[in-house]
């Protein structure tokens, strides 16, 4: 179903453009490839930090010794870099303004007061407004999501953000 998905082949036919990071060598390139038709990959280490059994599956779950933060935080930083050839005022991880006697339902969002989002950027939408954007990056094919079809993990996905 993933292989499927609108889009999920456009990787493969972007220009090799240097400045932009689209450049795999032969070796980025093969692993791609064996990740996509869910092939092994060659020189993994074979234990995790965290000491279990390193594999793909665990390494895009792990949180210990995995790719999440990794993923994640090369999603956002590629936004960010995108946002600020047409915002000026692009802000990383800004924090957001604590909440003082607001009563706001838990299922709306993260209410610490050291909540924050991943971009903040001024007049995307709307001239002075600020637009946040929040990146999410999940692995369809992890234990809790390979038995729902790919439009249940995205919602799902969507109401825990």
């Amino acid at each position: 179903e993933m292989a499927g998905e609108r889009g999920s082949s456009h990787w493969m036919v972007a220009l090799p453009l240097k400045k932009q990071g689209f450049v795999l060598n032969r070796s980025e390139f093969m692993d791609s490839l064996n990740l996509r038709y869910h092939r092994e990959l060659r020189s993994l280490p074979t234990v995790c930090p965290c000491s279990q059994k390193f594999d793909i599956t665990h390494a895009l779950n792990c949180k210990k010794g995995g790719f999440i933060h990794m993923r994640h935080d090369n999603i956002r930083d590629f936004l960010i870099a995108l946002l600020q050839k047409t915002q000026k005022d692009v802000q990383k991880e800004p924090p957001l303004q604590p909440l003082q006697t607001e009563a706001v339902p838990a299922e709306i969002g993260n209410t610490a007061d050291e909540a924050r989002l991943d971009i903040r950027a001024r007049g995307f939408w709307r001239q002075g407004q600020n637009a946040y954007f929040d990146v999410r990056v999940t692995n369809p094919l992890s234990a809790s999501a390979m038995k729902l079809p790919l439009s249940k993990v995205y919602d799902r996905h969507e109401k825990e953000k």
